[in-house]
């Protein structure tokens, strides 16, 4: 879904000033007829956190500067005002940040249609959080939590589902409970509430059966790696590494006849 919303950047440079613009992860930099062209090359990796109880539960409210933020469950008249939630917290974020204010919205729009209608798998709704301000009932965060389905953590390629998920599949835990999106105003960053949004999911996760969350971040999105790393998530392999792909090809490789590694050691 992200994808879509990636383009070719062109800017105008010398080479010197080429040479001086601050790199991206998520893009490649090539210098062509005076000019650096940016192309998206973005690389998706994901996490597992293992769940486990909290002793005090989930936190019931977190104090900011004006007052409190609170917590409920995902309601229908939220989605029309996430949107915006969307595209003010994720501003700074690759491919977001080089949009402009209207693209940034339709694409916060069309992201979060895309996880309502299922694009990203069904939502485990009792595991999907608004954080809320106490005075006005303005929401502020969000986390959205979907089903993908059952791949080999260790070596997957999509999350997607190839062919429609089987009825009750939420209830019979058919697949892997995933944090498809968690965003926060960028306002209220620093307090807190994004991780115990995650918190309420991962006890709703723990009432309905799941044992563990998997997420997914781009490289490139350092505040997101480091928030993941310090509410505990183990990164997972990369499936499209070098080093996997050489190993797979090894394993496909016939082996040697016996006759052809006997006339391998006998000198010329």
């Amino acid at each position: 879904m992200l994808d879509r919303w990636f383009s070719v950047i062109k800017l105008p440079l010398s080479w010197r000033q080429f040479h001086r613009l601050p790199r991206n992860p998520a893009y490649k930099y090539e210098y062509l007829d005076k000019a650096a062209w940016l192309s998206p090359r973005p690389k998706f990796h994901s996490a597992r956190l293992a769940l486990r109880p909290l002793a005090d539960g989930p936190p019931r409210e977190i104090e900011v500067h004006h007052g409190a933020i609170r917590f409920r469950r995902l309601e229908d008249r939220d989605w029309p005002r996430l949107a915006r939630l969307f595209a003010v917290s994720l501003h700074r974020v690759q491919p977001f940040e080089s949009l402009s204010d209207r693209r940034r919205l339709e694409a916060a729009r069309e992201c979060l249609k895309g996880t309502r209608n299922g694009h990203d798998g069904p939502i485990i709704r009792p595991a999907c959080y608004v954080a809320y301000d106490d005075k006005d009932g303005r929401p502020v965060g969000a986390n959205l939590v979907t089903l993908v389905p059952p791949v080999d953590l260790e070596d997957f390629w999509t999350f997607h589902w190839k062919t429609p998920p089987p009825p009750h599949c939420i209830e019979q835990r058919l697949g892997h409970a995933h944090l498809t999106w968690i965003f926060v105003n960028h306002c209220f960053a620093g307090y807190g509430i994004g991780s115990a949004l995650l918190a309420h999911a991962s006890t709703s996760l723990i009432e309905l059966g799941y044992s563990e969350l998997v997420s997914s971040f781009i490289l490139g999105n350092e505040s997101s790696m480091l928030w993941h790393w310090r509410n505990g998530f183990e990164l997972l392999s990369y499936s499209g590494s070098k080093r996997r792909f050489r190993a797979k090809m090894r394993e496909q490789e016939p082996e040697a006849k016996p006759e052809a590694r006997e006339a391998g050691t006998h000198p010329m």
